[in-house]
């Protein structure tokens, strides 16, 4: 499926995501400013050795049935011709609560084994593996 990928759970992000809740915002509010770089199922999502990524529970639901169900489970995401291995480990909004227009999110391994700038949104394939 081609969709736009966005990033999370990069400093930037997590720095964001502090400053919020330090403000006093609950772990609710603080997600609209940052990532707290724990994906939904409590993997360590800010780090650059496991690509890790994030996807709408519509896509989850869709393929597996439940969130639950979609946990861990390999996706392939491509930026041209090589493919990277990435672990299911965090959800997205529902695709109708979406702002930004992206249909995956990749953490900073991802992002880094994939070649993409850091922030930049691109356009990439991704599938079930």
């Amino acid at each position: 499926m081609k969709v736009i990928a966005s990033s999370f759970a990069d400093p930037a992000d997590v720095r964001a995501f502090e400053r919020a809740k330090a403000s006093g915002m609950s772990d609710e509010e603080a997600f609209r400013y940052g990532d707290n770089g724990i994906g939904c199922w409590g993997d360590n999502t800010a780090q650059e050795h496991t690509p890790m990524c994030a996807l709408p529970p519509d896509d989850m639901e869709a393929k597996w049935g439940s969130v639950a169900a979609a946990k861990h489970r390999r996706v392939l995401v491509s930026l041209g011709d090589e493919p990277v291995e990435c672990i299911l480990a965090d959800r997205m909004p529902w695709k109708r609560n979406i702002k930004n227009g992206a249909g995956i999110d990749l953490n900073p391994a991802a992002v880094k084994a994939l070649g993409i700038r850091k922030g930049a949104m691109v356009q990439v394939t991704w599938q079930w593996k």
